[in-house]
């Protein structure tokens, strides 16, 4: 909001007579003027030593200011989400729901959570550093509108966040639905949304008292920023730790990869025997004769999964996979996620009759 020339043209003449800033700002207040356009009008003036009052430069936005101030606080919204997504994710590892997200979606959903923190934050914190540096060498840069407007946009989601928190947090405790899954996300979004809410504020509102930054060399360090960083550390870390080492990963992959190409083979041979009243010789005489294009080798080492036709509609699928996964949670692939590192075979049966897409293991043997 621009201010009024009469206001302006009123503290230009009461310093051009010696008049103290004080003695203005009370003038002016009992005379009915907002306290903050006073102060706005003041300190357009320099606080120096002069015969006549020294206006200071006009603030102007240029565009390599604006974008750097755009994509700050961009990389501030990524961060914090993310921050929250990698804390949620964890929780969720700790303490399992029965009735939520298996544990490959949400490790998923941490590796994704996990990948954007590590770009966004350290954008955040070198533009941040750019920044500072730009207000060092030109304080009165601290009072460009679109930091301001910025500033309260982050104010105005950061309070929305913490609003709903502690609305669900008391509803879930009025229905007696409190669990410390619950309370520890509650915590963390609270503690995110929070943190840059008095952040921000505390600058918004020392920025209006010194919109010339007259004192911004003699501001205190606050603190906050080592805080966030070292919870972005620990975050990023524990996600790590959570979801293993890349190599490791990879296998899982693979693995995966294996049971859900077993997956489809099994049930090709469903509608092979199911059409044809007989299973397949070879799994090459399968893949001629099925409607759907079905992986019969091996993703890494290009050999032809085991398959071995029994009496009946009895059938047998093997495949050689990296990690043992009897003892760990199911995994994406059916019946097959389950199995030993190593060579693993499955004994099987055709399903015959209503078409299902799980096939059924053949009597006495597990999968």
């Amino acid at each position: 909001m621009a201010l009024s020339p009469e206001l302006v043209g009123f503290v230009k003449e009461g310093l051009d007579r010696g008049l103290p800033r004080e003695q203005i700002t009370d003038i002016l207040t009992r005379a009915g003027w907002p306290a903050d356009q006073v102060r706005r009008a003041l300190a357009g003036f320099a606080d120096v030593e002069s015969p006549i009052p020294v206006p200071r430069p006009a603030v102007s936005t240029r565009p390599r200011e604006a974008f750097l101030y755009v994509v700050m606080f961009m990389a501030l919204f990524v961060s914090a989400f993310n921050l929250g997504a990698v804390l949620f994710r964890l929780i969720d590892l700790a303490l399992p729901d029965p009735a939520g997200m298996p544990p490959e979606v949400i490790r998923e959903l941490l590796r994704l959570s996990v990948s954007a923190l590590v770009v966004a934050s350290p954008v955040f914190a070198f533009v941040t550093r750019v920044i500072r540096r730009g207000v060092e060498s030109q304080p009165s840069s601290r009072g460009s509108r679109i930091r301001l407007q910025l500033t309260y946009l982050t104010l105005f989601v950061a309070s929305c966040v913490l609003v709903g928190a502690v609305t669900a947090l008391v509803y879930s405790f009025l229905g007696g639905q409190l669990t410390a899954r619950f309370v520890l996300k509650s915590l963390t979004v609270t503690a995110i949304a929070g943190g840059a809410f008095g952040y921000y504020l505390r600058d918004l509102r020392e920025t209006e008292r010194d919109p010339g930054g007259a004192r911004a060399t003699t501001r205190r360090r606050d603190p906050l920023p080592a805080f966030a960083a070292a919870a972005v550390a620990a975050a990023v870390v524990g996600g790590l730790v959570a979801l293993g080492s890349p190599a490791g990963q990879r296998l899982e992959r693979l693995d995966a990869r294996r049971a859900q190409d077993l997956d489809a083979i099994s049930q090709a041979i469903d509608r092979y025997e199911a059409t044809r009243e007989r299973l397949p010789e070879t799994l090459d005489e399968l893949q001629r004769g099925s409607d759907a294009q079905v992986a019969i080798t091996d993703p890494v080492t290009g050999e032809p999964y085991g398959y071995e036709a029994g009496e009946g509609t009895a059938y047998e699928l093997c495949a050689t996979f990296e990690l043992d996964t009897t003892e760990r949670e199911l995994r994406r692939g059916g019946p097959f996620s389950r199995h030993e590192a190593g060579r693993h075979c499955f004994a099987l049966r055709a399903r015959t009759g209503p078409w299902l897409l799980m096939p059924e293991p053949a009597p006495g043997v597990t999968p």
